[in-house]
């Protein structure tokens, strides 16, 4: 695990790098470019400095002279700054609402998107591959270069991914559906469209997968516009209070609507995403989980008609991402204050709606803790491997080993709880 932690630590300063050595060698040129100004403007006094002119034009040669050295250099400052630093120039109303070397370009037919916005969002800016299928390193690296996700997060989350829905041998992943570039042992890895592992029913706003004939993937227009009204009753905002309670909204809407419902243990982890839209996606310079914020994040868009329709996510114009890195440890804060502030029961429906059996394994008082949700979930995680695998895709023991080798040096270290703690027979 050292290994692997070290190797992505020093893939994800290479963008860093790259960005200095571009800012450095724009720089460069500026100078050289600045400094051959009297070069050019030298020859050109010789040439004129003979003919005879009028007191306009010797006004004119004498402005052009003095004037035009110091239009250029504010001229070249202001792209420099755009290119290097587009936070800043966009606080001057400059167009560079997005970096450059990550424009937006819409999903093109055979593009795969999925019903993660934050994934959506890194592969139409290019963080992410354009394809849509990526990798162990490119999820980690993407998610602290663009969200500042902290790393120990950024490898328990494309851990997950991979093992659940990808392939562990290659690191590859598709961010949605199903697709033949992923390699399986025996048959195709399903990608992160799958079923009850990282996604789930009662999601923010996606169907269902019964209730939308397979469909759990594709936004959902109406699911938002409950989520935007339940945010006018906190000012708007997609806070904290504002999650929390639409979680619960949608686990009640599911449980009554759905006869398969289904709420295990983790989905502790919807919880956890859902922290995103306060934490992660708000723009750095104010944190504020705005409607404009959000619905650009999600691929939202109100028509004329006041509907919601689902278009290419994208990041807003002007954004920055957060200035600390986003923990574990933060991460267990904010989905166990979600969780307590409306709890529910994990289970599942029977075939029925409101035919709800309650799961033996719940999050007790003694587990809500900072450490105590962070076991819950990792148990949770490894829970799944056995019950939930496609095992003609993989051995489930062999995805476990995956699972404990990255994942257990940061349960166990930081939060106390070892995979040797749990009973995974």
């Amino acid at each position: 695990m050292s290994n692997t932690v070290g190797s992505v630590a020093n893939r994800a300063g290479r963008p860093k790098d790259r960005q200095l050595i571009k800012i450095l060698f724009i720089n460069i040129t500026v100078y050289i470019i600045f400094n051959l100004m009297p070069a050019v403007m030298y020859p050109y006094q010789q040439i004129v400095q003979y003919q005879s002119k009028s007191l306009a034009q010797s006004q004119m040669n004498s402005f052009l002279m003095v004037s035009s050295p110091i239009i250029f250099f504010i001229w070249v400052i202001l792209i420099v700054q755009c290119f290097s630093f587009p936070h800043l120039a966009s606080k001057r109303n400059l167009d560079c609402n997005q970096p450059p070397d990550h424009p937006f370009i819409p999903p093109g037919p055979n593009d795969i998107r999925g019903p993660c916005p934050a994934l959506n969002t890194a592969a139409n800016h290019g963080y992410l591959n354009r394809s849509g299928i990526t990798n162990f390193d490119e999820l980690v690296i993407m998610q602290q270069f663009l969200y500042n996700i902290g790393l120990d997060l950024a490898i328990i989350l494309a851990t997950i991914g991979v093992a659940l829905d990808g392939d562990i041998i290659t690191g590859k992943l598709s961010i949605g559906r199903q697709s033949s570039k992923v390699p399986g042992i025996l048959t195709t890895p399903s990608g992160l469209n799958s079923h009850n592992r990282f996604e789930g029913d009662a999601s923010l706003t996606r169907n269902d997968i019964f209730l939308a004939n397979g469909d759990d993937f594709t936004f959902n227009g109406t699911l938002f516009e409950m989520m935007y009204n339940e945010s006018l009753n906190n000012n708007g905002l997609f806070n904290a209070e504002t999650l929390s309670q639409f979680r619960y909204d949608r686990y009640q809407q599911s449980k009554a609507e759905n006869g398969q419902f289904i709420f295990l243990p983790q989905a502790i982890l919807l919880y956890a995403a859902a922290t995103f839209l306060y934490e992660v996606f708000p723009n750095g310079t104010d944190m504020l989980p705005t409607i404009n914020v959000i619905s650009s994040f999600f691929g939202a868009q109100k028509t004329d008609c006041g509907e919601w329709i689902g278009v290419p996510e994208r990041i807003p114009p002007n954004w920055i991402k957060r200035k600390t890195p986003y923990s574990a440890v933060d991460l267990n804060v904010q989905a166990l204050k979600l969780y307590l502030a409306n709890p529910v029961l994990f289970g599942g429906n029977t075939g029925k709606t409101n035919s709800f059996i309650a799961d033996p394994q719940q999050l007790t008082i003694d587990n809500q803790t900072v450490n105590g949700v962070a076991c819950f979930i990792y148990q949770a995680i490894l829970a799944v491997t056995p019950s939930e695998i496609d095992t003609v895709v993989i051995k489930p023991t062999s995805i476990l080993s995956y699972i404990i080798k990255n994942l257990d040096p940061i349960f166990g270290n930081q939060f106390g709880c070892p995979s040797t703690k749990f009973n995974l027979t």
